[in-house]
Order: structure tokens, then sequence, then C-alpha cells
């Protein structure tokens, strides 16, 4: 089980310093990964109050090449030289604000696993595919046009744009169809057994409808990381969800 904290552009360096010391006395269970991603620029500040935590660190994105002139990018290589493990590619945000298409996806994977990270893929599609029954179709094209080569070891986000933020979320029903569709797909397309995380205004009243569906492996959560009580409780929710599942 995996939950990814994604902070995007949220919390500063007191924030981050008060939420870190709240996390010094929580007992974290061997089962379930959290993982951090923090603005770029916190990375290593965030490293150093956690270090002593069972607490992974995560990119928000990384650039396709490892170095060069790109001004205001980010190297995958710089991630992993900061302490981080994984990275998050395609998210719906990054895909819409800055225009990133689908080949330009698959080639910043490709360089974040090449630099030995973890890449979390986002998929998902918008209200109008949503409602013409496209879904699963769309879902698919973004899959086979975004995964690299060697993707084993990292992991699918469906995050459905029409949810993010929005504190609606698909019915059970629609979240087991995405996940078992986007493990399938990949299994099929690319002979690889996948994890897909549930993201998408997931918070604490949700998560444990969230987490009953048999087919999700986790969560991305956007807004409800932001605070170390919301954060802690999700963790929680999912350690007790594995235990009762024994």
């Amino acid at each position: 089980m995996f939950i990814a904290a994604n902070w995007k552009m949220n919390l500063d360096k007191q924030s981050i310093l008060e939420f870190s010391k709240d996390l010094q006395n929580f007992k974290f269970s061997k089962d379930v990964r959290a993982c951090i991603f923090p603005p770029m620029t916190y990375i290593d500040f965030l490293n150093r109050q956690i270090q002593n935590l069972p607490i992974y660190l995560g990119g928000q994105n990384c650039h396709f090449k490892s170095s060069g002139a790109f001004t205001g990018e980010i190297s995958p290589k710089f991630l992993k030289d900061t302490g981080c493990e994984y990275v998050i590619i395609g998210h719906s945000e990054r895909r819409i604000f800055n225009k990133e298409n689908n080949n330009e996806i698959k080639l910043r994977a490709h360089s974040a696993i090449n630099a030995d990270l973890k890449v979390i893929l986002c998929v998902g599609e918008n209200l109008i595919d949503r409602e013409k029954g496209n879904a699963i179709k769309f879902i698919e094209n973004q899959i086979l046009k975004c995964i690299p080569e060697n993707f084993e070891n990292s992991y699918i986000a469906y995050e459905p744009i029409w949810s993010i933020g929005t504190g609606k979320i698909p019915s059970v029903l629609e979240i087991r169809e995405a996940h078992r569709n986007i493990k399938e797909i990949l299994y099929k397309k690319f002979n690889v057994n996948t994890k897909v995380l549930y993201g998408g205004s997931v918070n604490v009243e949700n998560i444990n409808q969230i987490l009953k569906i048999a087919e999700v492996d986790g969560v991305l959560v956007g807004g409800a990381s932001l605070k170390v009580k919301d954060f802690l409780a999700i963790y929680t929710a999912a350690v007790k969800h594995l235990n009762n599942s024994l």
C-alpha cells in the first residue's frame, strides 16, 4: 500500500518544519509506504527534517534531459542526488497548464527511470470523455503513448481530471473499472504487473471507501496532504485497512 502526498506549490519552510515535527512521534508501519512530493526548492530541507523517518521523497516533475541549457527545468539526476526515490510524471496540471503532450511525458518518464527514479505516471479522463462513455478508451490511449521501457518498478496514478480539487470522486464501480482496465492494458501490452494508485479529491472522509476497492493499491493525495493531521489520518486508514484484510 502506497500513500503519496503531492504538496504541489504549497507549504513554505516554516510550514514544512512544523509539519515535520508532528511526524516525529508517529508510529509508521512497515506495510504502508509513504512518500512526500514537496516543492522542488524544499526537497533537501524536508529530507533533513525527516531523515530518521521511514518516509520517501519525490519530485513533482523532471525534465527529459539529464543536463543542458534548459532554464528553469529540473534534471532527474538532481532529484536523485537530493534524496528522491520517486517522481510524478504527466500530472493533469502539467498536461493542461504546461502543454505537456504524451510524447514529452514518455520522454520524461524514460529519463527518470534512467536516473534510477520510480515513476508515478498520471492518467485520467476529463468530464466530457467520462459522460460520453469514452473514459477507458481515452486512458488506454494515454498509457500506450506514455509508457516507456523498463516500467516494471513504477506506478500508474488514475486521476480523473474532473475530480481533482473538486471534492467529487467517481463511483466505486467507476474506480474499480478504471483500475482493472489499466492493469489489464499494462499486462497485455507491456507484460508488466503495475500497481495503480487512485488520485482525485482523496480526503479523510472518503479514504475508507476508496481503500475498500480491491484494485486500488494506494492513493495520490493533494490538498488533504497539506495538513499533517489529515495526512496521518489517511495513512492510518491505510494501515487499518491492511490489518483488517489479513
